[in-house]
């Protein structure tokens, strides 16, 4: 067998570099099979810990930041939330209309006005309320005074009603720019200046920034937040540097205020200049506005303008909100002649929080009054229809024009307000289901 012949130098290099790819090609695909495995090892676990988190998370994952915040934790906390229980009352009453025979009957003759007496019979029931409402029908302009039809009244009116016990005042209707707008501003001046006295002013402003303050008065641990607009002022135009000197109604301007004061307050009381001039009942656009605030959370809704008295009764809307409104308080006080303008309304109701926080409308009713002046048209004053006797109704002014007699002035009371009609009351905190659970729970106690 013949012997192999041996490598020279050069061959011998060749093999050795080709036997060292070979280790290198092995030792490669050793190194790539080494992190495949790797890797899957990895994706496995990875696989498996998102399938164990996923068993874990609710079935219902949180859709925004807010609701990521809420831990089960804070959520149990706000549930057991539990809000200190108070009531106020309120009281609401219609159009402060001063005609020039009114301005004749309070002057005293030198250019000064007294008007304290107009209020006197109604006083009692006025300061007894937490709260009180009226429309004042006209600007407290420091010009001339004047009545219909471009009205201006003097400031001691204003006075006569601080007096009177009224914490606050309506100015949004459609004689707010009979007198200008100096008019209005001497107005804002006025009750501005009596701010210390507890009293607000609704339906008007300095400027936008004026207008965006949540204007409410608190009372025994609650706060309630007010609201006024107005369906027009008679073709006069707001200015140009100030739309906000007058609430005109608008949907959107009024859901946007309306959400504010609900951020800032317990409850929104709304007071609507609307509805037709001597017409006794609510009007379709009336019905509409009324479940408009409704919905968006309006307890309770005092509307005025008719100057004669429109029904009372609940409001609810579809989101299930619930108010009650009086579609037209009628006047408080005026010089107008018919019967049904002599009626006239004081809302009644109180205002109840519950310890989930709720606002409730608790005991609402309507007690009629009227508007009683002599045969000469003197001596205007404002009592209660109780205390209205066949001797006042013979002396009345318009006796023998109208009629004025004490079963139609009743008869049109009864057919306004119907099962809401109560005999003269003063107003209490007292008379609630809260209250009477809480004397009921005391009394418990202490046997």
């Amino acid at each position: 067998m013949p012997q192999k012949k041996p490598l020279s130098r050069e061959a011998a290099r060749r093999k050795r570099l080709r036997i060292q790819k070979r280790r290198r090609r092995r030792i490669t695909l050793v190194v790539v099979c080494c992190l495949v495995l790797l890797i899957a090892i990895v994706s496995a676990i990875h696989a498996i810990g998102n399938r164990l988190s996923d068993a874990t998370e609710p079935e219902n994952p949180p859709s925004s930041a807010q609701d990521t915040a809420k831990t089960p934790e804070k959520e149990e906390k706000e549930e057991e939330k539990v809000y200190e229980p108070a009531s106020v009352s309120l009281i609401a009453v219609g159009d402060n209309l001063i005609h020039n025979t009114l301005l004749k009957d309070a002057s005293n003759g030198d250019g000064t006005y007294d008007f304290t007496s107009f209020y006197e019979n109604v006083k009692p029931y006025v300061e007894a309320a937490d709260i009180a409402f009226v429309n004042q029908e006209s600007p407290l302009g420091t010009g001339e005074p004047a009545g219909y039809p471009s009205f201006n009244t003097p400031q001691s009116c204003g006075e006569a009603l601080i007096d009177a016990g009224f914490d606050v005042i309506g100015h949004a209707n459609n004689h707010a720019m009979d007198s200008g707008s100096s008019a209005m501003y001497d107005t804002l001046d006025f009750w501005d200046s009596h701010a210390e006295d507890g009293v607000i002013r609704v339906g008007i402003a300095r400027d936008a920034e004026d207008r965006a303050k949540v204007r409410y008065i608190e009372r025994n641990g609650l706060k309630i937040g007010f609201l006024a607009y107005t369906y027009g002022l008679n073709g006069y135009s707001l200015p140009e540097d100030n739309p906000d000197l007058v609430s005109l109604i608008d949907k959107d301007k009024i859901a946007e205020e309306m959400a504010k004061v609900r951020e800032n307050c317990d409850a929104v009381v709304v007071a609507m200049h609307w509805g037709q001039e001597y017409q006794d009942t609510e009007n379709e656009e009336q019905a509409e506005l009324s479940e408009f605030l409704a919905e968006n959370g309006a307890s309770v809704i005092i509307g005025s303008h008719p100057h004669v008295c429109q029904p009372a009764k609940w409001v609810e809307a579809d989101n299930g909100n619930r108010a009650f409104c009086i579609y037209s308080t009628g006047n408080f006080i005026s010089a107008q002649d018919k019967s049904a303008t002599m009626v006239e309304a004081m809302l009644q109701v109180t205002l109840t929080r519950q310890t989930d926080g709720s606002i409730v409308v608790e005991n609402p009713g309507v007690m009629p009054l009227v508007c009683w002046y002599n045969s000469s048209w003197r001596n205007y004053t404002v009592i209660p229809l109780d205390d209205y006797t066949e001797e006042r109704a013979s002396s009345h002014a318009l006796s023998g024009r109208v009629d004025m007699s004490t079963s139609h002035i009743r008869e049109i009371a009864e057919t306004a307000f119907g099962d809401f009609m109560m005999e003269k009351t003063v107003p209490t905190t007292h008379d609630t289901e809260y209250a009477k659970n809480s004397e009921a729970d005391h009394a418990e106690n202490e046997e």
